[in-house]
């Protein structure tokens, strides 16, 4: 009697890979190659082989690589609405500007760096995506960390304002242009201990407000 032969691995269509593991696998080939090529360099067609699909599969997704980088990096980049906020003033305000200090460097280390180190039109590119998705929406949240301090009498009403709430991230950003995008933890505590937080303190009862040193300049590593 024959034994029919057992299958092998199914190959092609079969193993195709769909959904959310397909979306990864595109999502690691950007990266990887914004760091082999480069922003300028990258294509579709790099893309699509890197991560072992089509251009078509890549086309029917985004219409441009511009689209496709802009979907890849909000995917990767951390989301502030996810922050947890305890209701302490200096614990908030520093958890929200972790979550600015995580977005320079969290597409794998590399991409907003190569992509802000190219010349033209280019160069902002991921940098606005880590403002529009990141750095705005801490603000925002950071407004309402003292908005909610002013209300309990921890934080002064005047300084419950967009204006100072941006004062931290807009630090950070300061320092990504001028050092790059790795931020010393001591820094960012910086920020929080010696600008937001004498910012807002409220007086104290003799009427005059705490004085503070201004940080110290930070080296670039």
């Amino acid at each position: 009697m024959t034994v029919a032969p057992t299958s092998g691995p199914r190959t092609g269509a079969a193993t195709r890979r769909r959904g959310d593991n397909l979306r990864k696998a595109i999502f690691d080939a950007v990266f990887e190659q914004m760091q082999a090529v480069g922003y300028a360099n990258l294509t579709m067609d790099k893309v699509a082989a890197a991560a072992r699909t089509s251009k078509t599969v890549l086309y029917r997704r985004w219409a441009t690589k511009d689209d496709m980088i802009d979907e890849a990096l909000r995917d990767a980049l951390p989301t502030p609405a996810a922050v947890a906020l305890s209701g302490d003033v200096r614990t908030d305000v520093h958890a929200l500007l972790r979550c600015v200090q995580d977005s320079f460097t969290s597409t794998r280390g590399t991409a907003f760096q190569l992509v802000s180190a190219q010349a033209g039109c280019e160069r902002g590119f991921v940098r606005q995506a880590v403002i529009q998705y990141v750095v705005e929406p801490c603000i925002e949240l950071i407004f309402e960390v003292l908005r909610r301090g002013a209300e309990r009498g921890e934080v002064r009403p005047e300084a419950a304002s967009r204006l100072v709430a941006s004062s931290g991230p807009a630090m950070l950003v300061q320092y990504s242009l001028l050092h790059g995008t790795v931020l010393p933890d001591e820094f960012v505590a910086s920020v929080v201990d010696q600008i937001v937080l004498p910012l807002v303190a409220q007086a104290p009862a003799g009427g005059d407000r705490p004085t503070s040193t201004p940080p110290a300049p930070v080296t670039a590593a």
